[in-house]
């Protein structure tokens, strides 16, 4: 792996599956993702991170999806990879539209409000299914921000900012 790797974790494998060395794996975002990538990276047996070839993955249900890896051929084998966390190349990424992002690219962005009241920073976003909802954790507690265009003004990726318009008692009722 060169020095110009970017990588971000994908999910975690949380257990074996059947006898034929499968893993499901608990996907941290679109498990679209792992249908897509031939090569994965993987925390080692000491920490390090090592490639991995995907033979075949299909999603379970949810978040879950079960890899068959290249030279896994049992439940033994298998079972060394339980806990360890996926890693994908964020070079290996196509493109997205104008005004798409990543959830890597947006966590950790400070939130503020439409008036320019810092409400806190991006923790983590969540997949509901219709929209994401964004976690912002500030001074107020958690707010949970549906991720929809009438409350998402604008995301500034260089500035590292992200400013919503969040209707009356939102923060109030999250706080609570």
């Amino acid at each position: 792996m060169g020095t110009d790797t970017f990588l971000f974790a994908l999910g975690r494998i949380v257990k074996t599956h059947g006898i034929r060395g499968e893993v499901q794996v608990y996907s941290y975002s679109d498990v679209e993702y792992f249908l897509d990538y031939k090569e994965i990276f993987v925390q080692g047996k000491y920490g390090d991170i090592v490639p991995q070839r995907v033979i075949k993955a299909r999603v379970k249900k949810g978040q879950s999806v079960i890899l068959t890896l290249e030279g896994v051929v049992d439940r033994t084998q298998a079972g060394s990879f339980v806990g360890k966390e996926i890693f994908l190349d964020r070079a290996t990424l196509p493109p997205l539209a104008e005004g798409e992002y990543y959830w890597h690219e947006i966590e950790g962005l400070s939130v503020v409000s439409a008036e320019g009241e810092e409400l806190g920073i991006l923790s983590d976003v969540l997949a509901t299914g219709a929209h994401d909802v964004y976690v912002v954790k500030g001074d107020k507690g958690e707010i949970l921000v549906p991720a929809v265009e009438q409350m998402v003004k604008k995301i500034d990726l260089k500035k590292g900012v992200m400013v919503v318009d969040l209707p009356p008692g939102l923060v109030e009722a999250n706080a609570l």
